[in-house]
């Protein structure tokens, strides 16, 4: 760059004490708040989605396997067998969903769950819940085939903890002569676990699969099987092969197919809050536009001057343009190292709790990318540059002789 050009665009801005100065703060901190903005606000809806992300895999598989027609899975064991012989395929388990009402002696209302039947050798490879366990032993839960593990909100509200009794009535019941009777089921609470999504903690419930087979009447039957991969972007790859190999009764939808509606909601509420937020930067654009403006007309006769020199229009141009430049850079630098610095602080130390029951977390998260950081970097800086393009054209247009002689007059 050239020199002369940077000393004078630093000059430029170099206002003693006054309107100038403090137009200049104005401009400086317009970016500065709309970066810092712009990198929280990303950084808590990447948060809240990765979060949501994390939570949902923690007690579910990648992909569910089931009939297309909603029938009982008779032949899971071959469709497993199958599953499991294909690419990326890490770990796969027959499950058996049962909506139950849980009830126990510690309080006299009951609370609805959903019972899952489990292979409690399998469960690992498929879903983290065994190591979110707050209490109990995920190994003593495979030796005994009466005993259950919960969430822990559901434990709270049933007043219940290890070894405590629990009653599970389901509405497939038996047919009798005088209607269907519901099935009930009492269970040994052995484990407790926590995954931090509200959805789960609060209902979910896993139990052997032969003895939910057994105590609920279904035989030897599956509601479908859940498979793992090795990485989240083989998921689409493995779904196709798994339809392709059992046919087209079966379907396979994979974790992000399942919670489509709120994955895209996210997606637009993210892209939304980043248009809006670039208003501030907008808005903090018209304060270096017009500062610069009141900088070309103070210095409307070293501008002449300068000009009667021999300096180019292009080269007054470039000197508007590069203050613009400056101020931006300035207010997005500042604004990056705070917009980072709440991120990374807000994160380690939790500092905005939320009602499980109504985010599905604990916590507002904040999860910075360096994409979020550079966009917002990239915008703040454009938006700056591009706001000093009618201010330099003024200057650049100055007529030095009218500029000198209505100074000696």
């Amino acid at each position: 760059m050239n020199p002369l050009l940077r000393w004078l665009a630093l000059r430029g801005l170099s206002f003693r004490k006054g309107y100038l100065s403090f137009a200049f703060l104005i401009a400086v901190l317009g970016v500065v708040v709309g970066v810092a903005a712009l990198i929280i606000v990303n950084s808590v809806m990447t948060g809240f989605q990765d979060a949501i992300k994390e939570r949902l895999l923690s007690a579910n598989a990648d992909i569910i396997v089931m009939r297309r027609d909603g029938k009982p899975f008779y032949r899971y064991d071959y469709a497993e067998r199958k599953i499991s012989e294909l690419k990326h395929v890490v770990g796969t388990e027959p499950f058996l969903y049962v909506p139950v009402m849980a009830a126990s002696s510690s309080v006299t209302s009951a609370s609805s769950g959903a019972l899952r039947g489990c292979i409690t050798e399998k469960e690992p490879k498929v879903t983290s819940i065994p190591k979110h366990l707050t209490l109990g032993d995920w190994e003593l839960f495979k030796r005994n085939p009466k005993g259950i593990v919960i969430g822990n909100q559901l434990a709270d509200t049933l007043g219940v903890t290890l070894g405590d009794k629990i009653k599970l009535i389901s509405p497939l019941g038996r047919r009798t002569p005088f209607g269907i009777i519901p099935r009930t089921a009492t269970y040994t609470v052995v484990g407790i676990f926590e995954v931090g999504m509200y959805q789960f903690d609060s209902s979910l419930i896993l139990a052997h699969f032969k003895t939910v087979q057994k105590d609920f009447g279904f035989g030897d039957v599956a509601t479908g099987i859940m498979v793992n991969v090795d990485k989240l972007e083989n998921v689409r790859t493995v779904e196709r092969e798994i339809e392709k190999t059992l046919g087209k009764e079966y379907t396979a939808e994979d974790w992000i197919s399942l919670n489509k509606s709120l994955f895209s909601a996210l997606k637009l509420e993210k892209l939304a809050m980043f248009l809006i937020l670039t208003l501030i930067v907008i808005v903090a654009s018209f304060n270096i536009s017009s500062l610069l403006m009141m900088n070309v007309n103070s210095r409307a006769r070293e501008i002449a001057i300068l000009k009667t020199v021999g300096a180019f229009n292009r080269f007054i141009l470039k000197v508007f343009i590069f203050q613009g430049f400056l101020i931006g850079l300035i207010g997005t630098a500042i604004g990056e190292a705070i917009g980072i610095s709440v991120s990374l602080l807000g994160e380690k130390f939790k500092l905005i709790p939320l009602p499980p029951d109504v985010y599905y977390i604990d916590h507002l998260p904040f999860k910075l990318h360096v994409l979020d950081c550079i966009v917002a970097a990239v915008a703040a800086i454009l938006i700056s540059v591009a706001a000093t393009i009618y201010p330099a054209l003024k200057a650049a247009k100055t007529d030095p002789v009218k500029v000198l002689r209505m100074g000696e007059s």
